[in-house]
């Protein structure tokens, strides 16, 4: 039996996964969500396509959504898993198609009696057709979405995290309104809508450049950082594409829990002496945190120090190369000086040539 992961380090895995999503373009919760989907369908295709638990949730979901089921088909090698998945879910269409077919009265199924007794119309209690749970890969994902908001939510504050959100894109709109709907009353909740309001500002004077840089007037004008601001802008909106499929949005609060041993919260009391260990515990994971925390810190310092020091290094050579060419040109110059004054020597011998011939025609004329 695999160990559930304390609350504290999901929280702690969660600030990490956040801290390196905001590097990447887009909003952060929608590139999390969409490696937790490939994750999960890599797993389960993997090493779980015959686990007996998660036959009987694909066997209730009719396999994977839209979205998850064009997904798993980018997971390496995934044909046989999706072929036994898949087999398995098509031989309980059959048998769910029968039951309806069954559930037709008679005299609606063989037509001779239904034209005999001229009924038009048979009253049909029908056995469910469609599936009767939730796609187990949303479900799964949107456990760790809510997770992530709220983390981003309690962190936000922090100087580094804080200076790290800022060099993102911010989440997109359809996940702030999700964080509002399930966080209403979280004390950081205004940060979080301040600094979104001047994220999508600014992103909104993006988009009205790029609009006035369409007229003919100012077609000439260099392009900048607009030029893809209107696909920013729809990601913005409505989040990546397929990440707010409809099953993935009508996943209830009381359903959102993970469906296999990734990270979960646990809501069952424990012993006293699991309890003791729990909070030890927790204890270690709060100094591991705090250790990658500063080394994080520590790197990104370094990696600053290595750019500012690049950049003395350039400073420097710019420096010396100044200097080096001001030498040159006043060697330069200085043979400039000398040649101009070897021509003013040479024009004045000249002059007093000149005047030497004028003086001799004089005397001969």
């Amino acid at each position: 039996m695999k160990k559930k992961i304390s609350r504290k380090k999901s929280e702690f895995l969660s600030y990490f996964d956040l801290w390196d999503a905001f590097k990447k373009p887009g909003c952060p919760i929608c590139t999390l969500v969409e490696r937790f989907s490939f994750r999960f369908l890599d797993a389960l295709l993997y090493e779980r396509v015959n686990d007996p638990g998660t036959r009987v949730r694909l066997r209730e979901s009719l396999g994977f959504c839209n979205w998850h089921a064009w997904k798993a088909s980018e997971v390496s090698n995934c044909a046989l898993g999706l072929g036994i998945i898949y087999e398995d879910i098509l031989n309980r269409i059959a048998e769910r198609l029968k039951k309806v077919h069954n559930s037709f009265p008679i005299l609606s199924r063989v037509p001779f009696l239904l034209k005999l007794f001229r009924q038009k119309r048979a009253v049909v209690a029908h056995s469910p057709l469609g599936p009767i749970g939730r796609c187990p890969a949303c479900q799964h994902v949107r456990f760790f979405e809510k997770l992530y908001l709220e983390a981003l939510l309690d962190y936000i504050p922090e100087a580094d995290f804080e200076r790290q959100f800022n060099h993102s894109a911010g989440i997109c709109f359809a996940h702030l309104v999700e964080t509002v709907e399930k966080f209403p009353q979280h004390k950081n909740l205004p940060l979080l809508i301040k600094k979104q309001t001047e994220k999508f500002e600014s992103l909104r004077k993006e988009v009205a450049e790029f609009v006035r840089k369409q007229d003919f007037q100012y077609a000439d004008e260099p392009r900048g950082s607009e030029v893809d601001s209107w696909k920013r802008a729809l990601e913005m909106v409505v989040g990546k594409r397929e990440i707010f499929s409809i099953q993935m949005d009508r996943v209830r609060l009381e359903d959102e829990q993970p469906l296999n041993h990734f990270p979960m919260i646990s809501g069952e009391k424990e012993p006293p002496e699991e309890a003791a260990k729990g909070n030890f515990q927790d204890v270690i994971e709060k100094l591991k945190f705090e250790n990658e925390k500063w080394r994080r810190k520590y790197e990104g310092l370094r990696e600053e120090y290595t750019k500012e020091s690049s950049r003395a290094s350039s400073l420097h050579y710019i420096a010396w190369k100044t200097t080096e060419d001001n030498k040159t040109l006043k060697l330069n110059l200085a043979g400039a000086n000398a040649e101009a004054r070897l021509c003013a020597e040479h024009v004045e011998r000249l002059n007093k040539e000149v005047e030497r011939l004028r003086e001799f025609l004089k005397k001969q004329s």
